[in-house]
């Protein structure tokens, strides 16, 4: 059975195939005009899978790459703080070398004044901020890290943890440093002590880095029985012996047989001359200790040696709270306004006094400075042996502190090589999705065009023949 295609057939073919080239053209327009060879799914789905995965890839390594930029910044904005810190403290030391040799008080004022100078703008520097937060508060980068720098006592009020970045699964970054960390690094434990009390070093550790003032003070003086001898009537505020039984020495000699003259001497000191009407007698030892004492009661025919008990208290916080002592190897003692607890061997201590307490070795940018200040001012008046071990110190302080500021330095400068280096990862790896991206998705000009041309000349070559059969007629059969 054979079949026959009708005129009109004909026609609606060719119409369709019309439609269809129109259809593709205004394809290849649409990816001309907008540079994207898929604009929808139904366009390459194969494509379109690409496009989504490249897509969620880029956005992604742009986030890591905005959180890189802003762990750099603040980063590269804590290392020119730290920098600066760190040359102040170079500047520190040259006037600790000049101040070692000055001689007048003026001078002495002025390099003290520098120094103070120098501990305001430490205060700036350890209270910089990046953004609006605090760059040296750890994780509370909203709170002021420091207060009380410029006073010598800087109090540390930010976090002890460091802010952390962490970018990605490959790198966790230190951003916002602990302020207690960069300035304020934990001292060796030990104390340097300056004075003549005879107290030291005690056996515990000692935790804080600011420098206390040791007040040895005097309070009870008591004498072995058997002599007759008392304590004078200014006893309590006069004597300056501190010590367990048997530390000092009291040596009497009656020289009357029945108590009412003689003479009395402390510690092998000169020998003092005594009656019975005496109530408040002055006797100063060999070391220049001093006791007052009651001769009022010798005891008849007495000569000999009688021991002493000199009681005492300790305090670091300017006499606000006192501690007994008690002549052992660990006496704990606090200043909460300080930060410190101080232990100290008290079991050798025979004087009252004033001495200087601070950590033996200490990496405290604010201290060495503080401390600095304070040795060139020299308000303890120390002697000069005294005076020239404490600067030897402080000139220990700074090259420490300066050289732990160093190591922050150069800490911070491999977090930011490390950030550099997954920087140029990242870029890499979004410029290959880019890449991908733009092969699967963007428009191929020349072959668009080409095609584009091609369906065109394939429409007017459809529609001429479209407008041919509509003119044929049965005329066209009769000739």
């Amino acid at each position: 059975m054979s079949f026959r295609v009708t005129p009109h057939r004909t026609y609606e073919l060719g119409q369709l195939n019309a439609q269809n080239r129109y259809a593709q053209g205004a394809n290849l327009q649409q990816q001309i005009s907008t540079g994207f060879r898929v604009n929808k799914p139904s366009d390459d789905p194969a494509a379109q899978k690409i496009i989504l995965n490249q897509t969620a890839m880029i956005q992604r390594y742009k986030t890591q790459q905005s959180t890189i930029d802003t762990a750099k910044t603040t980063l590269s904005d804590a290392q020119t703080q730290v920098r600066d810190a760190q040359q102040l403290l170079v500047q520190a030391k040259q006037i600790a070398l000049q101040a070692r040799q000055a001689t007048d008080q003026s001078e002495k004022t002025v390099f003290a004044n520098q120094l103070n100078s120098i501990l305001k703008q430490l205060d700036g520097i350890a209270n910089a901020q990046s953004n609006g937060q605090y760059l040296f508060s750890g994780t509370q980068s909203s709170t002021p890290p420091f207060s009380g720098i410029t006073d010598g006592a800087a109090v540390y009020q930010g976090s002890a943890a460091a802010g952390e970045l962490n970018i990605g699964s490959s790198l966790t970054v230190k951003t916002f440093y602990s302020g207690k960390e960069v300035f304020q690094p934990a001292s060796s434990g030990t104390l340097a002590i300056t004075g003549q009390t005879g107290i030291a070093n005690g056996t515990g550790t000692s935790s804080g880095n600011a420098s206390t003032t040791l007040i040895v003070r005097h309070t009870l003086t008591t004498y072995a029985a058997g002599s007759g001898i008392q304590a004078g009537s200014g006893s309590v505020a006069g004597d300056t012996i501190i010590g367990a039984a048997g530390t000092h020495k009291l040596t009497i000699i009656d020289t009357s047989g029945n108590g009412s003259a003689g003479t009395v001497s402390l510690n092998g000191g000169p020998a003092v001359a005594f009656t019975s009407a005496d109530t408040n007698l002055k006797v100063t030892g060999a070391d220049g200790q001093i006791v007052y004492l009651n001769t009022q009661s010798i005891t008849a025919g007495f000569n000999g040696d009688v021991n002493i008990t000199a009681d005492g208290t300790l305090s670091i916080d300017g006499g606000a709270t006192e501690v007994p002592i008690d002549f052992s190897q660990d006496q704990i003692l606090e200043n909460a306004s300080l930060g410190v607890v101080q232990h100290f061997d008290t079991t050798g201590v025979t004087l009252a006094g004033s001495v200087t307490a601070e950590p033996d070795a200490t990496s405290d940018i604010f201290q060495s400075v503080a401390a600095l200040r304070d040795a060139i001012l020299n308000p303890g008046q120390l002697s000069g042996s005294d005076l020239d071990a404490a600067f030897e110190r402080r000139l220990q302080d700074l090259d420490a502190a300066s050289n732990h500021l160093l190591d922050v330095i150069g800490e911070q400068s491999v977090s930011l090589q490390s950030l550099d280096t997954l920087d140029a990862r990242l870029q890499t790896l979004q410029l290959n999705s880019e890449t991908t991206l733009n092969d699967a998705q963007s428009t191929d000009y020349a072959t668009a065009i080409t095609q584009l041309q091609e369906q065109q000349n394939l429409l007017q070559f459809t529609l001429q023949t479209l407008n041919t059969l509509s003119n044929i007629s049965i005329l066209d059969f009769l000739n």
